[in-house]
């Protein structure tokens, strides 16, 4: 691993020309006989956790491990190559933009050589190991073997510890090799069983604590996806048909899962039912039998429920390990990426940098460039212990000193901070209604945020997750507002809601071995049989959301998109209005006197504040999605053009009026003069008009608004409040009367005839550019949703947009 390199620095330095499709092959490197008389240690394999630990001698020299690797490091030349194709794809101007490597192809120019593999192998199998498989990229090989083989051949012991009172093992030396490979391997793994924890905070909630509208006794609400939707305007997205539909989300756990809870959290929010098309499971190789694990079997149910909820459309893989011993949720991960499972991963476990072997850290870096390179994108969470992310529970104080999470941390992977609704908490009328819709959902806007910490309510760690890495450089894309300067990797760097209390998230999970127990949802809605409910909260859900956000990004774009954190910076630099400035709260938490980072003079406390623009709280902040998708760099990004995006209408009751802001962006030196028509569903007696239309757009002036307005009518009131005779048979009338007047009074009557039409016109029209209504007496807009259309030309090039309207 480089640490605190500047990997552009390496690759501008060697200055290697590459291209997508024609590269050399990898040379050999094990150029010696392999013999074990000479042998050479490979440092960064002992686990840093047994520094803490008691050791309670050696292990069984019988027992089987059946999931153990060798990973293979890069060249020098490798790493340098890998950094400037990562730059190369995200380059629109550069030939290798969005051509992504297959694992055969990666295999090729970044993995070891097929004969050095092979040596490999052929060593592993004439020590008496059982080679289980090899990585398709060529950078792994995991094989079987008992205790007494391992530390006889790779020179180590393994012993039994007891470490925070739990019962783990782990090899005491670092493990040595034949010095023929020392050149090619990097460490081996699977020699532990220290597996992460799960994050959700899972609360079960009473019926006397619920109401029918999901709202408890103090007035908190709890989301489902219908609400989540809203607040973070997919909505929109939806109704222009983006859902995600032909895109794949691979999950990853380490726990069986029941499927009757994702079937049961799919009805009750409405969802497409599950099917073996839209779901399917993977269990890694020798990672031991299928299992439900108590406490991961709520975390894995949780990710792959509200990956759906946000792409409703999409397809999902669940990647688990089984009862294995020495794997755990990482093989999971690395499983999707070696075998590209799907475009977009979801990842909600984690730890924190320095409870990490480095060559560990290392191999997790090479996938996650491999994941990239390959056109995938990983959504992470950054942790739900606020700034003290090394520590191993949430009693206070913190004693692990200031961390950051693997794999948020990486410069590879979207780290999703957490953040908690403040802006309902003394108006809630204005962001939630007084019932459920159809959806479950009550919530009717965004609705603003603060940072999630709940620490000092609850008296243990509960604040999302953020800081600095100690190991990796910032990279060059994370810059902007409030981004330190301190040439350290920041993270998060988006966030969403993750607060437990305030709101939490509701889903299906059963374990009985839970406390309390979770029993799971029936009767097609979020409770059990005794009527209770699962809420839950933590960074974890921020993961598999924004990864439903992702798949929605592929599709929309029609390509997958490797590392988006490029693009995200670079929007909240041109489009800020794509992402909510989280500018209040804190991951700051008390810390114990004389432990790690502690400071030694004032408030026994460490953490990081959130404020304008980045912070190392909630990142660049929460997003709109529909914003920052209609924003997003596709097809031909170097062209001059215009974009438009407009947010979701809430009209409370037929009869009222609704407004949007309908934003245009110029794009590349776009110039001209834009004009505005909008076409509403008549048929549903809602009209529509635009004010502010055209907007001149140039090198100085590159975005502007005009003003969407939703006219819906009311049974008495057509529309929305104009009194009777000036609607429908009103013109009716005005002719009559026109034909009735003496001609010495009629050029009075005519003027006095066009003023009425023109009441009519404005009244229910879009005065030149809106949709006509043709309501009839005593009907109404009936309660919905819709869809209204705007469209914008300057002559030329057009473009529309789709407008959602909740008429509620």
């Amino acid at each position: 691993m480089h640490f605190l390199l500047k990997p552009a620095g390496l690759f501008l330095t060697l200055g290697i020309a590459l291209s997508a499709f024609s590269q050399a092959k990898v040379s050999n490197r094990i150029t010696q006989a392999i013999d074990d008389r000479e042998t050479t240690q490979l440092r960064g394999s002992v686990h840093p956790l047994l520094q803490h630990a008691a050791d309670q001698g050696r292990m069984d020299g019988g027992i089987q491990l059946d999931s153990v690797s060798l990973t293979f490091k890069r060249t020098a030349a490798q790493d340098a190559a890998v950094e400037k194709l990562l730059a190369g794809q995200q380059d629109p101007k550069s030939p290798n933009f969005h051509k992504w490597l297959t694992p055969e192809q990666y295999a090729d120019r970044f993995g070891v050589s097929t004969a050095d593999l092979n040596k490999v192998v052929s060593w592993l199998q004439s020590e008496g190991f059982t080679v289980n498989r090899v990585a398709r990229g060529r950078t792994q090989v995991w094989f079987t073997g008992s205790v007494s083989q391992i530390e006889t051949v790779f020179r180590t012991e393994m012993h039994r510890y007891t470490v925070n009172g739990e019962a783990h093992f782990a090899n005491a030396i670092e493990p040595a090799v034949p010095a023929a490979l020392a050149e090619v391997v990097l460490g081996v793994h699977g020699l532990s069983n220290f597996r992460p924890r799960a994050r959700a905070h899972i609360r079960r909630l009473s019926p006397e604590e619920v109401k029918a509208n999901y709202t408890n006794s103090q007035g908190l609400h709890f989301l489902a996806p219908d609400d989540f939707a809203t607040i973070y305007d997919v909505k929109a997205l939806y109704t222009a048909g983006f859902d995600g539909t032909g895109v794949r989300i691979a999950v990853a756990g380490q726990s069986a899962i029941n499927t009757t809870d994702i079937s049961a959290f799919r009805t009750a929010a409405h969802l497409p039912a599950l099917t073996s098309s839209n779901f399917t499971t993977t269990l890694v190789p020798n990672s031991g039998t299928s299992t439900v694990v108590t406490g991961d079997v709520g975390e894995s149910s949780l990710d792959l429920e509200w990956a759906e909820a946000v792409a409703k459309g999409a397809s999902e893989t669940f990647v688990y390990v089984g009862n294995s011993q020495t794997t755990s949720v990482f093989d999971a991960f690395l499983f999707a990426i070696d075998n590209i499972t799907a475009p977009v991963i979801s990842m909600s476990y984690g730890n924190c940098e320095q409870n990490l072997p480095s060559s560990f850290l290392t191999m997790v870096q090479q996938e996650t460039q491999r994941a990239n390179l390959q056109g995938q994108t990983i959504s992470a969470a950054s942790g739900d212990f606020g700034a003290a992310d090394c520590d191993n529970s949430s009693g206070l104080p913190a004693q692990g000193g200031i961390g950051v999470d693997i794999p948020g941390a990486l410069p590879y992977v979207t780290s999703v901070g957490g953040t908690s609704f403040s802006g309902d908490l003394s108006n809630a009328g204005t962001y939630w209604g007084p019932t459920n819709n159809g959806n479950n959902g009550s919530a009717l806007q965004y609705i603003p945020e603060t940072t999630w910490n709940n620490t000092t309510s609850l008296n243990a760690l509960s604040a999302t997750g953020g800081g600095a890495s100690t190991l990796f450089s910032k990279p060059s894309w994370q810059t902007g507002t409030g981004v330190p300067n301190d040439g350290q990797r920041a993270v998060p760097d988006i966030a969403l809601a993750a607060d437990p209390d305030h709101d939490g998230y509701l889903l299906c999970a059963t374990d009985s071995g839970a406390t309390p127990p979770q029993g799971p949802c029936v009767s097609g809605g979020f409770g059990d049989s005794g009527g209770f409910l699962n809420v839950a909260g933590g960074t974890s859900f921020g993961a598999p959301t924004f990864s439903g956000i992702v798949a929605i990004l592929n599709q929309k774009t029609g390509s997958k998109q490797g590392n988006v954190n490029p693009t995200l910076y670079a929007l909240a630099a041109s489009t800020p209005s794509a992402f909510h400035d989280i500018t209040s709260g804190n991951n700051i938490v008390p810390c114990g006197t004389g432990t790690k980072d502690c400071p030694t003079t004032g408030a026994l406390q460490y953490g990081f504040t959130a404020g304008a623009g980045y912070d190392q709280v909630t990142g660049l902040g929460t997003i709109d999605a529909n914003v920052l998708l209609n924003n997003w760099s596709s097809g031909n990004p170097t062209a001059a053009d215009f974009s438009l995006f407009g947010s979701l209408v809430t009209i409370a009751t037929p009869g009222g009026t609704g407004t949007s802001s309908i934003t245009v962006d110029g794009r590349n030196g776009y110039s001209g003069s834009v004009s505005f028509t909008c076409t509403a569903p008549a048929s549903a007696f809602i009209s529509c008009s635009i004010s502010g239309s055209p907007v001149a757009l140039n090198s100085s002036t590159t975005s502007g608004t005009v003003t969407l307005t939703i006219n819906t009518m009311h049974a008495a009131l057509e529309p929305a409040g104009l009194p009777f005779w000036f609607t429908s048979g009103g013109g009716m009338l005005a002719g009559v009367f026109l034909l009735a007047v003496p001609s010495r009074r009629r050029r009075w009557s005519v003027a006095l005839a066009l003023v009425t039409v023109a009441l009519i016109v404005a009244a229910v029209g879009c005065g030149g550019s809106s949709s006509p209504s043709t309501k009839g007496s005593g009907s109404a807009t009936p309660v919905g949703n819709y869809t209204v259309t705007v469209n914008a030309t300057d002559g030329t090039t057009s473009h529309s947009t789709n407008v959602a309207v909740a008429v509620q």
